[in-house]
């Protein structure tokens, strides 16, 4: 039986590990695709999806089983837990029986054209389609949202701030050229 697809409302990404799956904190498990999403509460549409996954919660493990700390992959924001809700998305990567590995979620742009591969940055507003993987531990029970495909409606690219900008060219070693030595001074040798 196909599993059924969820959609969220339109909202912030951060932390968006899309394009290349990443490794989780735990190095025994394996690489994941990755999102949180940030839900404001005070939008009636979040809400109203929050409360609709709850009511996945008990149509998946009913209202006697006892749900784990981490039971709902939704908390509130740690930087603005009052105006913020957290939603985590992930979903891991495998290896096939023909030794091939999983592909991460689909990406389209607003248009639904596929996306170009540019890392996607903190502040984007995006769609996720997933689905609820639903599991059982010893410390209770939860569900994970899976993030089958990802409409990115407005993009901020993601900008790594290169280290080395601040550092001046000068007279030394170089990679591939050994040492660079100025015509006017004379090698000691």
């Amino acid at each position: 039986m196909a599993k059924t697809i969820f959609r969220t409302p339109l909202a912030e990404v951060r932390w968006a590990h899309l394009i290349t799956p990443r490794h989780q904190l735990d190095k025994s498990k394996p690489k994941a695709w990755t999102c949180d999403r940030l839900l404001p509460n005070s939008d009636q549409k979040a809400q109203s999806f929050l409360l609709a996954m709850e009511d996945q919660f008990l149509a998946l493990h009913g209202s006697r089983k006892r749900r784990a700390e981490k039971g709902f992959p939704w908390k509130p924001d740690k930087e603005t837990p009052s105006e913020l809700t957290a939603v985590r998305f992930k979903v891991p990567q495998f290896q096939r029986r023909d030794g091939s590995l999983s592909e991460g979620p689909r990406i389209v742009d607003a248009k639904k054209q596929p996306w170009d591969g540019a890392a996607i940055g903190n502040g984007s507003r995006v769609v996720v389609a997933f689905d609820i993987y639903d599991w059982d531990g010893e410390n209770g029970c939860g569900m994970t949202f899976q993030p089958r495909a990802i409409q990115v409606v407005e993009f901020v690219p993601y900008e790594q701030i290169d280290p080395t900008d601040g550092f001046e060219e000068q007279e030394g070693y170089t990679a591939g050229g050994g040492w660079v030595v100025d015509d006017d001074e004379e090698a000691a040798f």
